[in-house]
């Protein structure tokens, strides 16, 4: 009986530590990039700024919506809040997805879908 219990105990020990491994695993593939990185070879922001200047918003307007949030600021938001992040390195261009409209700006401020200033409708 004494053998038989430290034959189950060793089992459990080994399910605890393959499951902890497959835990940490799982956490680093989920980590998102930091701005920084994406910057160091998209950026600088500012290039961004120039690449996006005459995308148009689903209220036809044209703008580049990678600006400052908030706008009198310089605190530029993650990439991950619009963007998905792919593999780095990159090694196919397809897998990249690139939002239809900016989640981040009209979830949060901008809720008419419009890049207005608040102060025009509040």
């Amino acid at each position: 009986m004494e053998k038989r219990s430290i034959l189950v105990l060793i089992a459990l020990i080994a399910l605890l530590v393959f499951g902890s491994l497959a835990l940490a695993m799982q956490e680093k593939s989920d980590t998102k990039i930091d701005k920084e990185k994406c910057l160091s070879c998209h950026g600088p922001y500012e290039k961004i700024i120039k690449a996006t200047a005459e995308w148009t918003a689903p209220s036809g307007e044209v703008h580049s919506p990678h600006r400052y949030v908030p706008h009198d600021s310089q605190d530029i938001p993650q990439c991950t809040e619009c963007h998905t992040q792919h593999a780095i390195p990159l090694k196919d261009k397809s897998t990249v997805v690139k939002p239809q409209d900016v989640p981040f700006c009209y979830e949060g401020c901008h809720h008419m879908k419009n890049l207005q200033p608040c102060k025009n409708c509040h």
